[in-house]
C-alpha cells in the first residue's frame, strides 16, 4: 500500500470539488492505497510525512500555480516522485516535463496510470501516455470521503451553481469525449472524439449515495454534450424523475428536440447552458466550425423557453479573425434571444486547439495577460475594441428590463434570489468600474 498526495494547485476557491483528482483518488482507494487530497484554494498547508507519490493536476490557466507548487516541494523533499497531469500536460507533454520540475507527465486520463504507478508496475519517469478508459463503469463513482465537502457547500461564491439550483449541489459527469471539433476547444485532445457513456445504473447509484449521505438536492452535469445519445438520455431522465432532484447541464442546440426537452423538464432540469458563441455566421462556421445555424439556435432557444427550462447563453468576443462588424452582429443576437442568463467571454488561446496553432507556449503567461504574451491575436488597438463590445454586451443584457423582470421569478426561492442578487451586485460593480 502506498500513501499518495493529490494536489489541486488552483488558488481560487470553487463551489464544486475538483472532479479529475477525485476520480483518481477514488480509484486508488478502491485498490487499497491511502490518499490525501489537498485543494490549495481551501488548504494552503502541504504535509509530506511518509508520502510515497505526489500527483498534481494543471489546466493552462493554473499551470504556473502547479509549477510553483512543484518547485516548493522539490526544495524540501526532492526524492518524492511528482507526477503532473491534466489538460495542459496532455497537450504540451514535452514542454511540461522539461519546464515544470515534475518527474513524470501523464497524457490523457490518469486513473489507471496513477494506479499502476502506485502498484509499482510503471515508474514515475518521463512521458507516460494513458490509454482511453473504454468502460467508465470500471471506475468507482465518487464518494468524497477524502474531502471535507463543507468547504464547497459553505463557500459564498456567486457561481451559477448557487443561483440556479437548490443547495447543497454537487458536480457529476455521465460521459467522456466529444464528437465535435470546435476551434476553441481542446476536449478531443484529452478525451478523444469517441463518446463513452457511464451506464444509467452507475450514475443513479451515485445519485442515491450522495442524496443519502450528503443530502444533495441538485446536480451540475459537467459533460461536454450530455444529450448526444437519445435512448440513454431518456433512461437517465426517467430515473432522475423518480429521485425528485434538480439539475442543469450544458449542450448544443442540434442535440435536443421537443420530446427530449419535455422529458428533461419533467425530470428536474432547471437550466441548460447553450454554446451560442457568435452572431456572425462567418465566425460560427468558418472560424469556430461549430456546425450549427441561426435557425437552429433561435428555434431551440425559444422552444426551451416555452417548455419552461431556463437558458444560459454563452458568447465569445475577440476570436481570431473577428471584425467589429462580427461583434455588432453578436450584440444583435444577444438582444434577440430570450435567455435567462448569459456568460460573455473574451477569447483566450489554449494549447491543443485549432485556433491556437503556432503560438509559442513557452512565452505564455496566464496570470498577466489573457492573450498570448508575444504573438497577440489582435493589435493593441483592436484589443480595446474587443473589450468595448464585451463590456457593452454585459451591460445591455444584465441591465435590460427583460433580465431584471425575470429575476422576480426567484421570489419564491429566497436562497437562490440572494445568490442571484449577490452575483448581479458584483457584476454591476464591475460595469460601473469599467
Amino acid at each position: 500500500m502506498k500513501k499518495i498526495l493529490l494536489i489541486n494547485p488552483d488558488p481560487v476557491p470553487r463551489i464544486l470539488p475538483p472532479l479529475g483528482i477525485c476520480y483518481i483518488a477514488q480509484n486508488l482507494i478502491k485498490h487499497h492505497h491511502e490518499v490525501i487530497i489537498k485543494d490549495r484554494s481551501f488548504d494552503k498547508k502541504i504535509e509530506l510525512d511518509n508520502i510515497d507519490i505526489i500527483g498534481i493536476t494543471a489546466t493552462t490557466l493554473n499551470y504556473f500555480d502547479a509549477k510553483k507548487q512543484i518547485e516548493e516541494i522539490k526544495l524540501v523533499a526532492p526524492d518524492i516522485p511528482i507526477v503532473i497531469g491534466g489538460m495542459h500536460a496532455s497537450v504540451l507533454p514535452e514542454y511540461v516535463l522539461e519546464n515544470s520540475g515534475a518527474d513524470a507527465v501523464v497524457v490523457g486520463e490518469g486513473e489507471d496510470i496513477m494506479l499502476q504507478i502506485a502498484d509499482g508496475k510503471i515508474q514515475p519517469k518521463g512521458i507516460i501516455r494513458a490509454p482511453i478508459i473504454e468502460n467508465l463503469d470500471d471506475l468507482p463513482f465518487l464518494t468524497y470521503e477524502y474531502l471535507d465537502l463543507k468547504h464547497y457547500f459553505n463557500y459564498k461564491g456567486t457561481d451559477r451553481i448557487r443561483w440556479s439550483l437548490p443547495q447543497p449541489s454537487i458536480a457529476m459527469i455521465g460521459t467522456r469525449g466529444c464528437p465535435f471539433s470546435c476551434g476553441f476547444c481542446a476536449s478531443n485532445n484529452m478525451f478523444g472524439k469517441k463518446v463513452r457513456h457511464r451506464s444509467v445504473k452507475n450514475i443513479i447509484a451515485e445519485v442515491d449515495y450522495l442524496q443519502e449521505k450528503y443530502k444533495i438536492k441538485s446536480i451540475y452535469f459537467y459533460d461536454d454534450t450530455l444529450t448526444l445519445k437519445r435512448n440513454w438520455m431518456t433512461e437517465l431522465c426517467e430515473e432522475l424523475t423518480k429521485r425528485k432532484i434538480k439539475w442543469i447541464c450544458g449542450t448544443r442546440v442540434d442535440t435536443v428536440n421537443e420530446s427530449m426537452l419535455k422529458l428533461m423538464k419533467k425530470s428536474g432540469c432547471k437550466y441548460i447552458s447553450y454554446g451560442i458563441e457568435s452572431g456572425s455566421e462567418r465566425m460560427l462556421n468558418d472560424v469556430i466550425k461549430k456546425g450549427i445555424n441561426f435557425n437552429q439556435i433561435e428555434k431551440i432557444i425559444r422552444l426551451t423557453k416555452k417548455i419552461g427550462i431556463g437558458i444560459i447563453a454563452n458568447y465569445m468576443f475577440g476570436l481570431p479573425g473577428e471584425t467589429e462588424e462580427d461583434m455588432k452582429k453578436t450584440l444583435e443576437l444577444i438582444k434577440k434571444l430570450p435567455a435567462d442568463a448569459a456568460e460573455f467571454n473574451i477569447y483566450t488561446p489554449l494549447p491543443g486547439t485549432e485556433l491556437s496553432v503556432g503560438l509559442d507556449w513557452t512565452l505564455y503567461s496566464s496570470s498577466c495577460n489573457p492573450y498570448h504574451a508575444k504573438s497577440q491575436i489582435h493589435t493593441e488597438e483592436f484589443a480595446k475594441i474587443v473589450n468595448y463590445y464585451h463590456h457593452k454586451a454585459v451591460k445591455s443584457f444584465y441591465l435590460s428590463p427583460r433580465y431584471l423582470l425575470g429575476r422576480t421569478k426567484m421570489l419564491a426561492q429566497p436562497r437562490q434570489l440572494f445568490y442571484s442578487f449577490k452575483s448581479f451586485s458584483k457584476l454591476l460593480a464591475d460595469i460601473m468600474r469599467k
